[in-house]
């Protein structure tokens, strides 16, 4: 096989291991896995209109935030002291946005960074990029809520990025051992890992401004109250419940979707990554009451529910690969059809372009052999529960 784009090291991304072009034999597969390489892009000769869609100009952008977070993060291991690089982020918080509001619907392609060798700041660098793009969906909305702010201000999504980069800050105190641990997490165990959103508080407060500091310690609160940590009463002591619903700020309200929709899509050393259409059912159906619903539905119109380049069989047998986005219909993607039932090539693929929210009966059945129909059901619904002013 052929490589359609470079991969980039797995402990360097400004470097690439393979580049573009390259012939790789199929045996080298399971090195690149060891190596934390879950997917490359190969030439197919079905697909190679692909590449006119594809700008790697976002990859090099979500290169140079992972390695900004990088370096803070290992600064904090080394030093007791700590001191983040708060113009480096802004510079590449700066150009990522700008490139995302510059750019096309066919270039904003919820690329993922999970490539590299460290899943935190990974994880980290995807969610600043996810929470940019729900962000720039909800720009009325942030208006509404952070009335507080003349509307230029409101909306500026800098103070999102900068916290979502962040947000995970305070694993750092985590032992190793408990968050690269395999199997399932005891009790206690637990008790420890949910400690790190008031650990990244400590480790970032009086370094940044307040609205980035409150996604740290607040992006695992729950709409409906029942997320974490709870609060203290600074003048009695008294506990008190977590933040809920409108308590909670907007910006952590947007972070928490990222969050939990990148660590499900994501290979973990206790979970394997799940497909983002059963990811944005499940969040649908088993995190009822978790989320904002005006930034849920929202998110639901942003994600995808299969990326731009996913090869799928569709319900007729036909084989096909999408090739954009339906906001309105996220199940319903545009397809450009390359294999009839039988095997056989369309004659000219680019006259077979369907778009499957005009075909009621046409639908998605199975990507790479796995049965997705029973994650499709709920993904039509794009209209908030509760409507918001």
């Amino acid at each position: 096989m052929i490589l359609a784009r470079p991969i980039p090291s797995p402990n360097d991304p400004y470097r690439y291991l393979l580049q573009r072009d390259l012939e790789i034999p199929m045996d080298i597969v399971p090195r690149l896995k060891q190596l934390g390489i879950l997917e490359v892009w190969v030439r197919h000769r079905d697909l190679e209109f692909l590449e006119s869609i594809f700008d790697e100009g976002l990859g090099d952008r979500q290169r140079e935030v992972y390695m900004v977070v990088r370096r803070n993060f290992e600064s904090i291991i080394r030093s007791s002291s700590v001191e983040l690089d708060l113009a480096g982020f802004q510079k590449a918080i700066a150009e990522l946005f700008s490139f995302l509001k510059t750019g096309t619907s066919c270039d904003i392609l919820l690329q993922k960074l999970d490539a590299f060798d460290n899943y935190l700041m990974s994880h980290s660098t995807n969610i600043c990029y996810l929470s940019l793009l729900l962000g720039m969906n909800l720009e009325r909305y942030l208006i509404d809520k952070r009335q507080h702010k003349t509307a230029r201000q409101a909306k500026d999504l800098h103070l999102l990025a900068l916290g979502c980069l962040l947000h995970d800050i305070g694993k750092m105190r985590i032992p190793t051992e408990i968050l690269r641990k395999p199997g399932k997490l005891s009790e206690e165990e637990f008790a420890v890992v949910r400690r790190h959103p008031i650990y990244g508080y400590e480790i970032v407060k009086g370094s940044i401004p307040a609205p980035a500091a409150q996604v740290v310690v607040n992006h695992h609160q729950r709409f409906d109250g029942n997320g974490y940590p709870g609060r203290v009463d600074h003048q009695t002591g008294e506990q008190l419940p977590p933040l809920a619903g409108e308590q909670i700020p907007v910006f952590s309200r947007i972070a928490i979707m990222a969050d939990v929709y990148d660590a499900a899509t994501s290979q973990r050393c206790y979970s394997k990554a799940k497909h983002p259409a059963q990811v944005l059912h499940e969040m649908r159906t088993q995190c009822r009451g978790f989320f904002d619903p005006t930034v849920e539905a929202a998110f639901y119109r942003t994600v995808p529910a299969f990326p731009i380049g996913q090869v799928v069989t569709l319900s007729d047998g036909v084989e096909a690969v999408v090739v954009d986005f339906n906001p309105a219909h996220p199940a319903q993607p545009k397809v450009q059809c390359l294999r009839t039932p039988e095997g056989e090539r369309f004659a000219n693929p680019a006259l077979e372009e369907l778009d499957l929210a005009l075909y009621p009966d046409l639908t998605i059945v199975s990507v790479d052999g796995t049965d997705v129909q029973p994650f499709l059901a709920l993904q039509e619904s794009t209209e908030p529960a509760l409507a918001f002013t």
